[in-house]
């Protein structure tokens, strides 16, 4: 009977360790993920490699974000969507403005 461990590569449970994470790793910031990952004792440049590319997926995952926002952005005329919330709606601006003496220096 063969040795379980043998079956699966060793890279298996860092693949299923890193599913698991799912998206939550691009929302998190790089010390986050690093330290999610140091518990796996990786060698120093596969986990750099491992940040690069998350770094990298953050960047091309905000683009693309930026792009399609920007992409419903264009094709929405603020000005009659804002004029249509304020004929439903109140608006109310309150304002404290106070000047304060500062503290005299005594040296």
């Amino acid at each position: 009977m063969e040795d379980k461990a043998l079956d699966k590569p060793w890279w298996n449970e860092l693949i299923r360790e890193m599913a698991l994470s799912g998206l939550a790793t691009v929302f998190m910031t790089e010390d986050m993920v690093r330290n999610q990952l140091k518990d796996l004792k990786l060698p120093k440049e596969l986990l750099g490699a491992i940040l690069d590319g998350v770094g990298k997926k953050k960047e091309d995952l905000y683009a693309t974000f930026g792009r399609e926002f920007g992409k419903v952005l264009s094709k929405v005329d603020l000005t009659q969507e804002m004029a249509r919330f304020l004929e439903t709606h109140k608006v109310d601006i309150q304002m404290k403005l106070s000047f304060e003496a500062k503290p005299e220096d005594k040296t």
